[in-house]
């Protein structure tokens, strides 16, 4: 018997691009961008339908997203949540720790659990340990849980803030390849990482999940028909710049869209609705820029990692100019891409740009070069970088 995997494809063109001819949902507006004041509640009006020819059960919920440094939005970060991602192998009677930090409620404890999953050979398992972050829990460990790979949860100490450390440690009995790691807390939370242990760290530490209310849970859509969903957001005493979440509405109905090595993969479409939350008047728009390469010479290609350090999305244009020993420039390049001129970038982010330029004999001799990469993001001024580079 062939085996299934059900996986979630959000949006309508990712649906698309894989042929799908089911159902089809549309929200509208499809952003909701709005100024809130701190301590207040607001209502907004929504209307969700369903596009295609059969009746539609849909299940709506708020969840946690991001933008990747290559500007890709991630959908699969739990809510409240954190990730580590191993993309490296693992041998037999290996041991690794990763550490972070998260910051307690006024009550001086939240519940957290955790879950793991190793890619080859497949293990998916629950991280053991203290399920409560909490005084009570300072230094008690807790034993393996005796399979094959395991992870387990420490609270090390809460300094006086209120600032838990934790530590989740790694043990394995087989080797394998692959290795990924979630934590869920039960309320949104500001989590940072100390010690990664050489993997891949995720965390959404602006979510506004828990301020954004649907007014309904579930719908039934009969074909062509829109429903109107009333969006609750009542934001907290006390907040500065931008919060965000993302508002699913995801069919019952499931798909097959292909097979990789007799393994079905199965869709369930679903459509996002971004929400961006800002209190009004405290807004910081700052940026920096973390890198600039020159990566190849012939045809010319500039990557640059800029750096988005205030407090609300930016929307930023970037070019590139080249300049020769002179101090002339003898070219200039515009970003670009899915025919924009600009992109967006998310407080705490940083997003990997690249440029590409003609070959060489069209215009640039041998010699030595700078480029310069200059951003504009609707500040005062613009962030630069700079970079010298050779061609022969």
């Amino acid at each position: 018997m062939r085996r299934q995997i059900l996986g979630l494809l959000i949006g309508i063109t990712l649906a698309a691009a894989f042929g799908l001819s089911g159902l089809a949902l549309r929200w509208s507006p499809n952003e909701l961008d709005i100024a809130q004041q701190p301590g207040s509640v607001q209502t907004y009006q929504l209307l969700l339908k369903n596009e295609e020819s059969e009746p539609a059960q849909v299940t709506i919920y708020v969840a946690d997203w991001f933008r990747d440094a290559n500007g890709f939005n991630d959908l699969s970060l739990p809510t409240n949540g954190v990730r580590w991602i191993f993309s490296r192998s693992f041998a037999a009677g290996e041991e690794l720790v990763v550490r972070y930090t998260v910051a307690l409620p006024e009550a001086g404890q939240i519940a957290v659990a955790g879950t793991f999953r190793s890619w080859t050979p497949q293990v998916i398992d629950v991280v053991t340990g203290a399920r409560s972050i909490a005084a009570s829990a300072v230094g008690v460990t807790s034993p393996s849980s005796g399979g094959q790979i395991s992870v387990s949860r420490q609270v090390e100490g809460i300094d006086a803030d209120g600032v838990a450390t934790i530590s989740l440690t790694v043990r394995t009995l087989i080797a394998f390849a692959g290795l990924s790691i979630e934590e869920a807390y039960a309320s949104g939370v500001t989590i940072e990482s100390l010690d990664a242990g050489g993997g891949h760290f995720d965390t959404v530490n602006r979510s506004s999940v828990d301020w954004v209310t649907a007014s309904h849970e579930q719908v039934t859509l009969q074909p062509d028909e829109s429903r109107e969903i009333e969006l609750t957001v009542r934001t907290p005493d006390e907040y500065e710049g931008t919060y965000w979440c993302i508002v699913h509405a995801e069919s019952e109905a499931t798909q097959v869209i292909g097979e990789i090595s007799g393994t079905q993969i199965i869709s369930r479409p679903s459509v996002g609705l971004k929400v961006l939350v800002t209190a009004p008047e405290t807004e910081v728009l700052a940026a920096e820029v973390r890198a600039v390469s020159v990566s190849e010479t012939d045809p010319l290609a500039i990557e640059a990692a800029f750096e988005n350090t205030g407090n609300v999305q930016l929307v930023v244009t970037a070019e590139a100019q080249i300049i020769d020993q002179t101090g002339t420039t003898v070219s200039q390049l515009q970003f670009a891409e899915y025919g924009r001129d600009y992109f967006r970038i998310l407080p705490g982010s940083t997003r990997t740009i690249g440029m590409t330029g003609f070959e060489v004999g069209d215009g640039l001799a041998p010699g030595i070069y700078q480029v310069i990469v200059s951003f504009d993001f609707g500040g005062e001024s613009l962030v630069v970088g700079v970079k010298g580079f050779r061609i022969r």
